[in-house]
């Protein structure tokens, strides 16, 4: 299938008074069949942009990279893991220059790094929002993580040897269990409020609150290839956190693209009749 095929053209939302915004109407149907067109198209996006994309992936691997060992060397290694995973809160964030990238190279140009890096601009206030917004989010997370250790493991310093040495414990179990529960409920949260505002904010230049109902909408419209696409964003983004950050050199630039493929064929057109 072609690219342009997996990005119809943009038509204007019709306006819905049933529905809690006019971006709303931009919403249509996916199956999780498609998200397999996501992916090839995401990857010859990197392809095509190879040097943009890895260059701008790699500020975020050299900001991971010294933010895990600035809690390490604070004194502050439980900080750590949590850091690690808020790659996955922030990651609409992140992705806003990938989305520019892709957003150029669709219309024919070519992208430098100079514009994926200031691809805010085209929407600062709402894009610049949602930004903060997920900043904060993640000091939140990293806040109550702490909080959960305390909890599950009074009186333990939280230092690598304590993790390890309980983490076999039932104290560990219960630590395990409790904090997977609440990054899955923030993950949950940021994925249907965030998953396609940045996006919706940098193509259609939408104000913040619209462009997250919309977001939500959209996800919550799509469960099946929302819940999978997901996973798929965990599990590749996973597997580039594994490498030691490295890894994440192509997982991100190749997420980012993608999700602007699944941002154009979730909300690029007309709504569906229900």
């Amino acid at each position: 299938m072609s690219q342009d095929a997996l990005q119809p053209p943009q038509s204007e939302p019709v306006f819905n008074p049933n529905l809690l915004v006019q971006e709303m109407a931009l919403v249509r149907d996916v199956s999780p069949a498609d998200i397999k067109q996501w992916l090839a198209a995401g990857w010859r996006d990197l392809k095509a942009n190879a040097v943009v994309s890895i260059s701008y992936a790699g500020l975020f691997v050299i900001l991971g990279i010294f933010i895990s060992f600035g809690f390490y060397f604070m004194g502050m290694p439980y900080l750590v893991l949590p850091g690690i995973s808020g790659f996955l809160l922030v990651g609409p964030a992140a992705g806003i220059g990938f989305y520019e990238i892709s957003r150029r190279s669709a219309e024919g140009e070519r992208a430098s790094f100079t514009d994926a890096v200031l691809a805010f601009r085209r929407n600062t206030l709402g894009i610049m929002g949602l930004g903060i917004a997920l900043v904060f989010l993640l000091q939140v997370w990293i806040r109550l993580s702490f909080t959960i250790f305390a909890i599950s493991f009074p009186g333990v310093m939280p230092e690598w040897s304590d993790i390890f040495a309980r983490a076999a414990s039932i104290e560990g179990v219960h630590f395990g269990l409790a904090i997977t529960a609440l990054g899955a409920v923030f993950a949950t949260l940021i994925f249907f409020a965030a998953g396609f505002a940045m996006p919706l904010m940098l193509d259609r230049k939408t104000i913040l609150i619209p462009s997250m109902i919309a977001s939500a909408y959209a996800v919550g419209r799509n469960k099946p290839a929302m819940a999978l696409w997901a996973g798929s964003i965990v599990l590749i983004t996973g597997l580039g956190l594994a490498t030691a950050f490295l890894g994440l050199i192509v997982t991100l630039p190749w997420i980012g693209h993608a999700t602007w493929h699944a941002y154009k064929q979730v909300m690029a057109g007309k709504p569906q009749s229900d």
